[in-house]
């Protein structure tokens, strides 16, 4: 009998050649009761030469995607221009402090009407700003004035639109097919047809061509067919446009085989308000009359209406009774009331443009010239709604309690209404020629097409001809600000809620309306902050009635194939602008991916993020039945949370009016009960969400489109139901593709249902015996999920398990197993992937091992090896009298050191690694109590010791990285320093006259803006986006604030630069190998799916998905990884230098390292100009300098320092889940000396209260540490280890 792992190695070749040609092969028939008996005895046994079956799929294979050479593309580096301090971005350029506000006026004046305040504004920010205003005011921004010129109201004013284009070479911008378009549209619906002709011969003079104007998305179906007519006047005839798609017929809904899910409920027994959005946006699928590419767009349409039509209630359905009104009583009522305050503040601000200011107030008519256009952008009925939701939606938020902080606030409503705006002139873009490109492409991709190079690379021309070029400016934060503000205080003015009372003369009830919301001041972490309060009223109901659903739809998963990625932000949705990357507050990203994507680098990573994509989901109706009977129970069941009921106060103490200790203890669990009980309910509503979504789309197949993080990382864009979700959503889907499983594939699936149940850390072979041994729990909980045994309960994804139950059930049912069609996805899990990266990177033998880089006949588990070191590291310690060591010892497992581990590779500080550890320690028995504390600390030394000791050349990788980073985030580009006086330029450090002069400290620190910047494998530029934001100050009509703006150019944040690198490097790296075996597994023929280093494909296609793996990661690692990030950095920052302190020597002292003779000719250069402009000795050391912090390594101990938080961050409350880079850190005396020298400084002991020596600041042109050595681990060796992904 052959072992598993022998039979893998035995049938690699097999595999091997299953990659480059599939050939269908015989099944064989074993009968039902042999088959079980046989199984039943014998775990595995297996011919060395399994049989591979060929499965026709459904859509055509992606085989004529061109397949990968052995090696990758060399690296190629986009470089764009420094980034300058103290000057704000408007998309990646630079300008004077106004001019992203004007420009956004004037955007917005244009969008009004109001076209002579913006001709004034451009003429204006032409004469203050003449070269910024040459790079911004590119044609985009001229063809705003041409189309608001043809469209203005009452009747177009066609000489201005012509004087504007005639008046283009004046700005050195050359008309574009957008600026024809516009023109020849406005002259045609005039019925102008002879200067339409005219400007039409124009047109082609400029290298334009009929075919390029019907294609433009600037005209709609009725101006293609007149454009034809005039095409009549220059040739004799013209094809007119054919539609694609014939129109709808009338739709009718269908109805569900499935059960109704008996909806979340609030106190008064009715569905809360998300929920039941949710059902509305979902109706959109029964309309099975349209084809699912157009249920598609009218599912999208619904997601972005669906809020509003919500809010449009009917009025009949609000109770009389003033003191029972429930929440959409309150919104209406509010609507209603704030919709007329817009109307009248519209008014206000009509009268002071017209000079007939309606206020006393001069401030406030200025700030009204400031955010009148913006308002009038929307009607006051979307304004209304988009306030009050934003603001309830931010409830509780920012760490304030029924509240949230202004600034977030204020700067949150104001980007909601430039969202929506933009929103609707995307969807007034979309035209008959731009559908038709679309759905072409669309085609293209599902059939695999577009995987050929050549192709994809012929459509993204032609899409980026056709692509609407608006110019559409980001508001800035100010003006976000002074929007969000007017509309928050006409709320706050006419919001009511109305509470029963008592007329405190007549002792009559009555009921008092008192404001809704109001604004006042906290502190918060030590900041005096303004906060906008909400009534405790209102907060009770959104404690049972959730709206966060309501404000922003959750976008749905997809009925067709998403939109492929033609561009970075081309892709996705049908009809949705999506980018492929995430970015957050970090707009030098957008520039470098724009860059990238023209210098055509970007397409490998849309490869790979349209394979993710294509991959055809289904929802498992049989785990779907049993979900909704547990779901309708109302009970807790498989983690799905129990219904819960009005939760009443618990019963006051006797001594409740005497003892404030007992009163206050009352009242303190009073709201531990109702917070529990408001998180229990939001979990509720969640899964109920993802039940409504399944049961809509249980007959209909799905799609995810997926998108980057700023490392690289891919994620599902839908985010309430997906593959990445938690066990329900996972046990709920399956491939819609099945596949037979093959003579492997049967085992494979055992194998994963021994992973799920828990037994996963054995040979496959013992799993493989795992699953046999329990087929009678697998039966039963198969058969009687609900009423059963339970078995798949006690599995720690027990939906999941419940599913590959029933898939294995229903394979030995067949009584052929190999012929069986499965669908359920198998996982082959990395073995702490990002150890796996580091240990490929420094050839490290010992950590290879750990990590299963190594052949070996059965897996290694990192996380036990840990445990093992540390408990010898005790064992000796303990000898020697150590009484941490002698509590300990005996106690450590793996489940104690399994997350530190886990996480030390992703940069966890001590201080969070300690907390994990304490946590484990808490559950464990034998440790007291009050010395937990004491002993985590301990332990956390020991652990960090042991993965230092292990992992040797994973230490030195992370050191090289930290230290490289933290040198490119202290330095500057070479032109803001004075080469003479080897300072910062005079003009950079005191350039407001106002300002205290800056110490050359701060000067330096001021323009420290370089971010570390790499480039991945995939050619996919990557920017850290950790800077220290400036304050801005904004006045707003109800309070001044304090914000941090990031379309502001900041200096860099050093220690977070530093520190998060190591991690974000090896998070590029795994994603890189994701992408590139998700290609791979296109060419092999294979369906993929992967939630970052886990990756799924069907049982029989798991070797052959494994080899692919394999190979990616040989070839990923082949590529001198290092050495190539070295190589770029070398030349990203060769015009760059970095600060150097130097130690003068006095006279007759040696000059030994990291010190400067006393006569030596900089020091000379130096003085000499000190003394010309009057500055003194300038070698008198600074004692306010404060030594860099030392990056963390694996395996050394720091300290914490609290982290600062001020001042309101944009996003300072969305966690990163891999940000583990805050806390500051130190290190011994002896450390400190070392990476001194290695710096080229020279430290002064301290302790010592005068310094012998005087100190020399410098600059030196950057360089970098040379690379540690590499280890003797050979990456190849991957290719044999069958459990490198198990």
């Amino acid at each position: 009998m052959l072992s598993v792992a022998s039979v893998m190695r035995g049938s690699r070749i097999k595999a091997t050649q299953h990659l480059q040609h599939i050939r269908p092969q015989p099944l064989r028939q074993p009968r039902l009761s042999a088959f079980v008996r046989k199984q039943s005895t014998v775990a595995v046994e297996e011919t060395a030469a399994p049989h591979i079956n060929a499965v026709p799929s459904r859509e055509a294979p992606l085989h004529s995607y061109t397949p990968s050479s052995s090696r990758l593309e060399p690296i190629q580096i986009v470089r764009l221009p420094e980034l300058k301090a103290s000057e704000p971005r408007e998309s990646g350029k630079f300008a004077d402090h106004q001019l992203p506000e004007q420009m956004a006026v004037m955007y917005a004046c244009l969008a009004t009407g109001e076209m002579e305040r913006a001709r004034r504004i451009f003429m204006v920010l032409h004469k203050n700003n003449p070269e910024d205003m040459l790079v911004l005011g590119d044609i985009r921004m001229h063809n705003s004035f041409m189309d608001a010129y043809m469209n203005a109201s009452p009747s177009p004013r066609t000489k201005d639109a012509l004087k504007w284009f005639e008046s283009l070479s004046k700005y050195k911008v050359k008309p574009d097919l957008t600026s024809f378009a516009i023109l020849i549209k406005g002259f045609i619906r005039m019925d102008s047809m002879h200067t339409a002709k005219v400007m039409m011969m124009e047109m082609q003079k400029a290298g334009f061509t009929i075919d390029d104007l019907r294609n433009c998305p600037d005209l709609q179906l009725d101006d293609v067919e007149k454009v034809n007519s005039v095409v009549q006047m220059l040739k004799p005839a013209s094809a007119k446009l054919e539609p694609l798609i014939a129109e709808p017929s009338a739709t009718t809904p269908s109805t569900s085989e499935y059960a109704e899910v008996n909806p979340v409920r609030n106190s008064k027994n009715e569905t809360v308000i998300g929920v039941k959005l949710m059902r509305d946006t979902l109706d959109a699928l029964a309309m099975k009359n349209l084809n699912r590419y157009e249920r598609q767009i009218k599912l999208e349409e619904r997601s972005y209406q669906s809020a509003l039509d919500k809010m449009q209630h009917d009025k009949s359905s609000i109770p009389d009774q003033l003191n029972v009104r429930p929440l959409k009583a309150y919104l209406w009522q509010w609507h209603q009331a704030l919709k007329a305050s817009i109307k009248v503040e519209l008014k206000r601000v009509e009268s002071t443009l017209e000079r007939r200011s309606m206020s006393e107030d001069a401030a406030l008519d200025k700030d009204r010239l400031l955010y009148g256009p913006f308002l009038k952008l929307l009607s006051p009925d979307k304004l209304s709604i988009i306030t009050i939701l934003e603001l309830l939606r931010l409830n509780n938020s920012g760490g304030i309690i029924e509240g949230m902080k202004s600034a977030r606030a204020l700067i949150g409503v104001g980007k909601a209404v430039e969202s929506e705006y933009n929103a609707e002139q995307m969807a007034k873009k979309s035209n008959k020629a731009l559908f038709d490109q679309r759905y072409s492409v669309h085609e293209l991709y599902g059939n695999g097409k577009l995987f050929n190079m050549a192709i994809r690379k012929a459509e993204t021309k032609r899409s980026e001809a056709m692509h609407p070029t608006d110019w559409t400016p980001v508001w800035p934060e100010s003006t976000r600000a002074k929007v969000g503000s007017v509309l928050t205080t006409l709320l706050m003015d006419c919001a009511k809620v109305q509470i029963p009372s008592f007329d405190p003369e007549t002792n009559q009830k009555i009921v008092e309306e008192i404001p809704a919301f109001y604004h006042a001041y906290q502190y918060s972490k030590g900041q005096r902050v303004g906060v906008i309060k909400v009534h405790n009223h209102i907060s009770e109901i959104l404690s049972t009635e959730p709206v966060g659903a309501v404000i922003h739809p959750r976008l749905l998963p997809m009925l067709v194939h998403p939109r492929p990625w033609l561009a970075f932000n081309d892709g996705g949705y049908l009809n949705a602008q999506s980018t492929i990357m995430r970015i957050r507050h970090c707009p030098q990203q957008y520039d470098y991916l724009r860059k990238a994507h023209e210098e055509g680098l970007l397409f490998r990573v849309y490869n790979g993020l349209d394979v993710l994509g294509k991959t055809r989901w289904a929802v498992n109706k049989k785990v779907l039945g049993t979900v909704l009977e547990a779901w309708n129970s109302g009970k807790e069941f498989g983690k799905i949370p129990a219904a819960v009921g009005m939760i009443e106060d618990l019963p006051k103490p006797d001594d409740y009016e005497t003892s404030t200790k007992a009163k206050a203890k009352w009242l303190a669990d009073n709201r531990k009960l109702k917070l529990d009980a408001k998180n229990h309910h939001s979990l509720r509503c969640d899964v109920n969400y993802k039940v409504e979504i399944a049961r809509a789309f249980a007959d209909e197949p799905m799609f995810f489109p997926h998108n980057l993080d700023f490392r690289g990382r891919a994620y599902p864009i839908p985010p309430l139901f997906n593959h990445l979700g938690n066990d329900l959503c996972r046990g709920l889907l399956m491939f819609d593709e099945a596949k037979p499983l093959g003579a492997k594939g049967f085992t494979w699936l055992k194998i994963h249902l021994a992973n799920l149940a828990g037994f996963d850390k054995h040979s496959l072979s013992a799993r493989a015996q795992f699953t046999m041994d329990h087929l009678e729990d697998i039966f039963d909980s198969a058969d009687k999920p609900m009423e059963g045994q339970r078995w798949w309960l006690k599995a720690e994804d027990p939906w999941q398990c419940l599913a590959t139950c029933i898939e294995v059930a229903d394979a030995i049912r067949s009584g052929d197993p190999e012929n069986f069609m499965s669908r359920i996805p198998v996982h082959q899990d990395g073995t702490c992937n990002g150890l796996q990266h580091y240990a490929a990177l420094g050839g490290d033998m010992a950590g290879a091992q750990q990590v299963n880089l190594v052949p070996s006949d059965s897996p290694q588990d990192v996380y036990t090896g840990v445990a093992q070191a540390v408990e010898r590291m005790l064992e000796k310690q303990a000898a020697e009298g150590v009484e941490s060591a002698q509590i300990l010892v005996g106690k450590v497992t793996r489940k104690i050191v399994k997350q530190t581990v886990m996480t030390n590779v992703y940069g966890v500080t001590f201080i969070g690694a300690r907390a994990q550890i304490e946590n484990r320690l808490k559950e464990t028995e034998g440790i007291p109590e009050d010395q937990v504390r004491a002993l985590s600390t301990y332990l956390t030394q020991q652990v960090f010791a042991s993965i230092g000791e292990m992992f040797t050349g994973a230490r030195a990788i992370q050191d090289w990285l930290a230290e490289s980073a933290r040198r490119i985030a202290k330095s500057v580009p070479k032109s803001v320093v004075n080469p003479e006086t080897e300072e910062i330029h005079e003009n950079l450090v005191n350039n407001n006259k106002r300002k205290k002069a800056k110490t050359s400290k701060q000067a330096i620190a001021d323009q420290q803006m370089t971010s570390v910047i790499w480039t991945t494998p995939l050619n996919l530029p990557i920017v850290q986006p950790y800077r220290k934001m400036e304050h801005k100050q904004v006045r707003t009509n109800l309070q001044s604030l304090t914000i941090k703006d990031p379309s502001q150019a900041s200096p860099v944040n050093v220690q977070k630069q530093r520190t998060a690198f190591p991690p974000n490097f090896i998070h590029s790296l795994d994603a890189t190998h994701m992408l590139m075996s998700a290609v791979g597994c296109v060419e092999a023929g294979l369906t993929f799916a992967s939630v970052h280093d886990s990756y799924w494909t069907h049982a029989r296609d798991v070797e052959v998905m494994n080899e692919v793996l394999r190979k990616q990661f040989i070839m990923l690692h082949s590529n001198n990884i290092m050495t190539n990030l070295q190589n770029e950095f070398m030349e990203r920052y060769k015009d760059y230098l970095y600060p150097v302190t130097l130690v003068v020597a006095n006279p007759g002292e040696p000059v030994g390292e990291g010190m400067i003779a006393w006569d030596d000719e900089r020091i000379r250069r130096k003085n000499s100009k000190a003394i010309e402009i009057g500055k003194g000795d300038v070698f008198l050391p600074d004692p306010s300098e404060v030594q860099d912090e030392p990056f963390v390594p694996m395996g050394t101990v720091e300290k914490a320092n609290k982290k600062d938080s001020n001042v309101f961050h944009f996003g300072d409350d969305e966690d990163d889940e891999h940000d583990l880079s805050s806390v500051i850190i130190e290190e011994d005396e002896e450390e400190l000396e070392a990476e001194a020298k290695a710096m080229g400084k020279a430290l002064r002991k301290r302790g010592k209260k005068k310094a012998t020596n005087k100190l020399f600041h410098s600059w030196d042109p950057i360089s970098f540490p040379p690379l540690p050595d590499k280890g003797e681990f050979d990456v190849r060796k991957v290719a044999e280890s069958d459990y490198f992904f198990s």
